[in-house]
């Protein structure tokens, strides 16, 4: 049974979409607001994000990685996402402009670069992890698997479970 993304949240508790690229924080409504409070750089305060993804077999699918803030932890693709190709045992995704808060590193092997998740009676089909501590049974909790981002930016380590 295959899932999009979006619909993913409602059928195993983990959602991402792979766009290839990240996204960009929401911009001000007003690009000239920034010029008139004395901000030269809209993006000051916004940090660099590296998510380490351990773990990984190596191969043509990619790896959609997405943080996701505790407002669309397991709802939605996240506030970035991005797809990485899965080009060792570990694999690094680097995120610019995450505006400062807390976040949860989620990531799939889409074995089938379908860009779609499989799932089971189970839950995910394709490998997965989240960040934090490895939590087991049940839906996955935001607490445990958060990490803070300060205007310095954050990093976080996922280690991929392929028992599926």
């Amino acid at each position: 049974m295959k899932f999009a993304f979006a619909s993913l949240a409602a059928a195993s508790a983990l959602a991402l979409t792979a766009c290839g690229s990240t996204e960009e924080a929401e911009p001000m409504a007003d690009d000239t607001a920034a010029m008139d409070t004395g901000m030269t750089d809209p993006m000051a305060g916004a940090g660099q994000v590296t998510v380490t993804i351990n773990g990984v077999q190596p191969g043509d699918a990619p790896l959609l990685v997405a943080l996701q803030g505790e407002d669309n932890f397991l709802q939605s693709a996240g506030a970035y996402t991005q797809s990485v190709d899965a080009s060792g045992e570990t694999v690094t995704a680097t995120f610019d402009g995450v505006t400062p808060g807390s976040y949860v590193a989620a990531v799939v092997h889409d074995a089938n670069s379908d860009g779609s998740i499989n799932i089971g009676e189970t839950g995910p089909d394709e490998p997965w992890g989240i960040s934090g501590s490895p939590q087991t049974g049940g839906a996955p909790e935001f607490q445990p698997a958060m990490f803070e981002v300060t205007d310095t930016g954050g990093q976080a380590t996922v280690t991929l479970n392929y028992d599926m």
